[in-house]
């Protein structure tokens, strides 16, 4: 698949499938290969809010609309 990069670039990754356990709910989604770290995208989160302390040890909140 080619993406687009924040730079405004774009690249080919590889796209793998991965089965989630999500919010209690089994779910198959796409995972993107770009490079030593595979990206979940933001996708997920469509319809929760995402409250997030940018700290070591932060408070993570994901919470559904």
């Amino acid at each position: 698949m080619r993406v687009n990069l924040a730079d405004n670039s774009n690249v080919a990754v590889q796209v793998h499938t991965a089965t989630i356990l999500w919010n209690a709910e089994v779910r198959d989604i796409r995972v993107l290969a770009t490079g030593s770290r595979p990206l979940l995208g933001t996708a997920l989160l469509d319809g929760y809010e995402l409250v997030v302390q940018f700290t070591e040890g932060g408070l993570v909140i994901i919470e559904e609309l």
